[in-house]
């Protein structure tokens, strides 16, 4: 570097880097760091010189800034600097070419509104909120977002804005730069994938209606006994398939809004059991909860059999079966979270019966029971699915059973 200064040989802004090299970006995040790595040697030149001042003159001042502006060119991201005040003082030639106007010169932090652009949900992104305001105002060491960005020309493209400060050697921020990265292929890809996630879920809750479907008209030719097992079997296929028809629904398809999701759920096995022809209420509080896919699918197995179990068995006999006869027949369900970052999944009868008491051994945090080989399979299928969450199960008896299962979303 110190040659190419002395014999003035610096590359042009248009010959530092080939159209091909600047349409080709496989990791933008190695050529920023390539970046810092040459204005921190293009500081250290800078400073040896100053050690000298007076070998320098105004053409070399000339040379240092051509220096400068050409290594800003050898990147294929846009890169914007500004001072300490937050005034934007240079902008490399990408910045033009992509964003199709020239580099704004922003008096401030405040006035970074003017480069326009939106979040995800549609609402213009603030001054405030620009990674470069982030950085100068509020001393973020680094600050993303990406934005829908709106060009000169009016059109509309995803970049994701990077800044980090920039300090002298005595630790003092003295500006900051941003780098501009086009993400208009990743946020494509991104889309099409959630869209062949969504057709996923989509035919997997096809497949799994029709299983259910199937089942539910053998049993009805089927003995009693075998009529029940196979009633049960197809509850519990219906419970997987509401997942998978809550993910295709959802925005995210990854995701599922379990609160929301839980009321719906609830609803149907209350029907499904003849709730309202037995007089047994129902009475669902659930906080707004995300939760993926591979936790909302067993969480809600777990839930079908809680539930399944207090209508069937709670209140043989409906109010006469309360133990207190003031009450009428209710079942409550409850999702909260705790102030640890857990959750915890509460389900409770009012009645006599056995309800939503499972053989499970109170003495164990994992839900087991002490003798599987004794019990049903609702049982089993519980103790399984809570060693999946990693869960813990823990009853009590008080005017009816409470169940709560206890997770980490």
């Amino acid at each position: 570097m110190d040659d190419k200064l002395a014999s003035g040989d610096v590359p042009s802004p248009h010959e530092a880097i080939s159209a091909d090299e600047a349409d080709t970006l496989d990791d933008p995040y190695k050529e920023i760091a390539r970046l810092r790595r040459d204005l921190a040697a293009a500081r250290a030149l800078l400073a040896q010189n100053e050690d000298a001042p007076h070998t320098l003159g105004p053409a070399a001042s000339v040379d240092r800034t051509a220096l400068l502006e050409a290594m800003l060119e050898t990147v294929p991201v846009g890169v914007v600097l500004a001072d300490a005040t937050g005034r934007i003082v240079h902008g490399n030639s990408w910045v033009e070419r992509n964003l199709k106007h020239s580099v704004l010169r922003s008096e401030d932090t405040d006035s970074y509104g003017e480069w326009v652009a939106f979040h995800a949900d549609g609402r213009q992104v603030e001054s405030h909120e620009y990674p470069l305001s982030r950085v100068i105002k509020d001393g973020e060491d680094h600050a993303e977002l990406d934005v829908h960005y709106q060009r000169g020309d009016g059109t509309r493209f995803w970049m994701r804005v990077i800044g980090e400060p920039v300090r002298n050697p005595e630790g003092q921020t003295i500006g900051a730069t941003v780098a501009l990265v086009d993400i208009e292929d990743e946020v494509r890809l991104l889309e099409e994938k959630e869209i062949l996630l969504g057709e996923v879920n989509h035919r997997v809750k096809n497949s799994l209606q029709l299983v259910s479907s199937i089942l539910s008209l053998q049993a009805r030719s089927a003995p009693d006994e075998a009529a029940a097992l196979l009633h049960a079997a197809s509850a519990r296929v219906q419970a997987i398939s509401s997942v998978h028809a809550a993910l295709y629904h959802d925005e995210d398809v990854r995701t599922v809004e379990f609160g929301e999701y839980l009321r719906r759920f609830c609803e149907r096995l209350a029907n499904g059991h003849g709730a309202d022809e037995r007089n047994i209420s129902l009475n669902v509080e659930a906080e707004e909860l995300t939760l993926p896919a591979d936790k909302a699918v067993p969480l809600s197995l777990i839930i079908n059999e809680l539930v399944t179990n207090a209508f069937k068995y709670a209140f043989v006999e409906g109010v006469a079966q309360t133990e207190n006869f003031d009450s009428d027949p209710r079942v409550d369900v409850r999702l909260i979270s705790n102030s640890d970052g857990t959750a915890v999944v509460e389900v409770s009868d009012n009645g006599r019966g056995a309800g939503t008491k499972t053989p499970l051994d109170e003495s164990t945090e994992s839900g087991l029971p002490r003798n599987e080989a004794a019990n049903g399979l609702g049982t089993k299928l519980t103790s399984i699915l809570a060693r999946q969450l990693d869960a813990k199960i823990t009853k009590t008896q008080a005017n009816g059973w409470i169940v709560k299962l206890e997770f980490e979303p």
